[in-house]
């Protein structure tokens, strides 16, 4: 059954979170051998935050041994780079946060104005939205997906479509989705994620979609776009 199994040819253009599924899905179906399977997301595990995730993978491929010291490394990194993002972010997240800002969320459709409220009435400042980006590609890489989705949500409120970071969002929170299989809510942001290729002047909608497929192909190992 080897031969029909498409995930070594769909991978490549898959962000590293989206394969952990796919691993998942063939491991106990008897097409791979265990331990290459565990090898595999091991592998992939390298490039994110997910340390105590690549410790029991390990833990369940090398039965007995201790864990790489690197893990332990990473570990205390990533416990530090959290502890970081959320000092830097935690002016933006209590605005966010606050009961009026969240009614007002929902009584304004141009994303303008809501910006202006918050700027007017909670002291928002326009770069606290790469600083919630930031700590949401943080969370996405370290397996808080449903953080992730969150932040890229009020990121897309914040933010024009011009925004260098618009895309990319657009990109993690659908992946963020897909991962917590939140499928109506995936298919919105597919949708979403659509409208805007279509409708931005890179050319014809076929040309667009092409060029995002390339660009995917080369940054989802590493970048949201999938998610970064």
């Amino acid at each position: 059954m080897a031969e029909h199994d498409l995930t070594s040819r769909m991978g490549p253009y898959l962000d590293r979170h989206l394969v952990f599924p796919l691993l998942e899905f063939l491991s106990g179906k008897g097409i791979y051998d265990e331990k290459d399977l565990l090898k595999g997301k091991l592998d992939i595990l390298g490039n994110t935050n997910m340390v105590d995730f690549a410790v029991d993978v390990h833990a369940n491929l090398y039965v007995g041994e201790e864990p790489p010291k690197e893990f332990k490394d990473k570990r205390v990194e990533v416990v530090s780079q959290l502890k970081n993002f959320q000092t830097s972010s935690e002016a933006i997240i209590k605005i966010l946060s606050n009961h009026d800002v969240v009614d007002q969320i929902q009584s304004y459709r141009d994303s303008r104005q809501f910006v202006s409220y918050i700027m007017n009435k909670h002291e928002y400042k326009p770069e606290m939205s790469d600083t919630l980006y930031n700590f949401a590609k943080f969370n996405y890489e370290c397996g808080n997906y449903s953080g992730a989705s969150e932040y890229l949500y009020f990121h897309r409120l914040l933010v024009p479509t011009t925004d260098k970071n618009y895309l990319n969002g657009l990109w993690g929170k659908l992946a963020s989705e897909i991962l917590m299989q939140n499928w109506d809510t995936a298919l919105d942001d597919l949708n979403r994620l659509k409208e805007y290729i279509e409708n931005n002047s890179f050319g014809s909608s076929l040309q667009s979609l092409r060029s995002e497929e390339r660009r995917v192909g080369k940054e989802c190992r590493s970048r949201w776009s999938p998610y970064h």
